[in-house]
């Protein structure tokens, strides 16, 4: 049985790291009551992103979050593809429409950075 999940978490490994450019990245919090929203375009979005992110481009996000996220109470991480400009415009409309906790983590890269992933 240790053998079996070594030998799964090599082979994970190895497909990891030859990957192309365009991949996920894991969300350093895998959590059911945790949602991490890429205000990017998807076209940016599909060039890398956070496993388990939702792509909702910041200009629609008033009208396409309750599609994804009806919980006025989950905890929203959300990050741009800059400085957090549109991440900190999406917030600022989330709270507006009753969301309750909405974190500006920035930037793709420095979301990346902060979870030590950022390519060296």
């Amino acid at each position: 049985m240790v053998k079996r999940a070594v030998k799964r978490l090599v082979t994970s490994v190895f497909v990891v790291i030859s990957l192309p450019q365009s991949f996920s990245i894991f969300a350093a919090e895998q959590d059911e009551n945790i949602v991490w929203i890429d205000v990017r375009s998807a076209g940016e979005f599909r060039q890398g992103h956070l496993e388990g992110a939702i792509n909702i481009y910041h200009g629609d996000i008033g009208h396409k979050i309750f599609q994804s996220v009806t919980d006025l109470f989950k905890e929203i991480h959300i990050y741009d593809g800059s400085q957090g400009t549109f991440a900190g415009l999406s917030l600022e409309m989330l709270m507006e429409m009753g969301f309750q906790e909405v974190i500006n983590e920035g930037g793709y890269e420095d979301v990346l950075s902060k979870q030590g992933l950022d390519e060296q």
